[in-house]
């Protein structure tokens, strides 16, 4: 590897991507099931009503998950990831953001992307976009009878603990995030870029007092 302050930990939604590609997938799979859409209004309301508590917001984001993708198999789940990770790819990566990791690749940086999003998905976007990188890590769907769940959700701390466990070092990585909610990863990291922040983010991150730079 060479000279680690040159390595990047990338997010995906809101960086790499100028949507939210589980909740695109999410829309799109309540489209093919209006039913289901329909009976998950109530889950969809604690959803929106979590608001930036991150812990409330990840709990609601996986109900919310359970309830639209009831009943998908596991091939079908696949195909729709692929179908909206690929559309995703084309249409919203953020243009910026990728000639970013270009250059990052050109310089021999080691680069990985961290996302709460969930990992085939996650997968099909980066390929689709020309996002080439040396690890993904992404939250993970197991299938029950019932349809997927989350198996692991990489959100808040869970983004620093998956970071850590896979031997990456965050310490010594630029991190580039639009959310207050990867505020852990932020804090460890040796520099971070806020890219495009909702106004509450780049709020937050001003009151907490860490140095943040922003993307141009």
């Amino acid at each position: 590897m060479t000279d680690t302050m040159t390595d990047v930990v990338l997010d995906l939604d809101g960086v790499l991507s100028t949507r939210d590609t589980f909740a695109t997938l999410l829309v799109a799979a309540a489209r093919r099931s209006p039913l289901v859409g329909v009976r998950s209004t109530p889950v969809l309301v604690r959803w929106v009503r979590a608001g930036h508590d991150v812990p409330r917001h990840a709990a609601a984001s996986r109900e919310v998950a359970r309830s639209l993708l009831r009943g998908v198999t596991e091939p079908m789940y696949d195909a729709l990831a692929h179908d909206v990770g690929a559309r995703l790819g084309r249409v919203a990566a953020r243009a910026s953001m990728v000639e970013v990791a270009a250059e990052a690749r050109r310089a021999g940086a080691h680069i990985v992307v961290a996302t709460g999003s969930e990992h085939r998905l996650a997968a099909a976007f980066l390929a689709a976009a020309g996002v080439e990188h040396d690890l993904l890590l992404a939250s993970t769907l197991r299938f029950t009878e019932t349809g997927p769940v989350f198996d692991r959700h990489i959100r808040g701390e869970g983004k620093l603990a998956a970071l850590r466990e896979a031997g990456i070092d965050v310490e010594r990585r630029r991190f580039w995030t639009d959310s207050f909610d990867d505020f852990p990863t932020a804090q460890a990291a040796a520099s971070v870029v806020l890219v495009a922040p909702s106004r509450h983010s780049a709020a937050r991150y001003l009151a907490s007092g860490l140095a943040v730079e922003r993307l141009p």
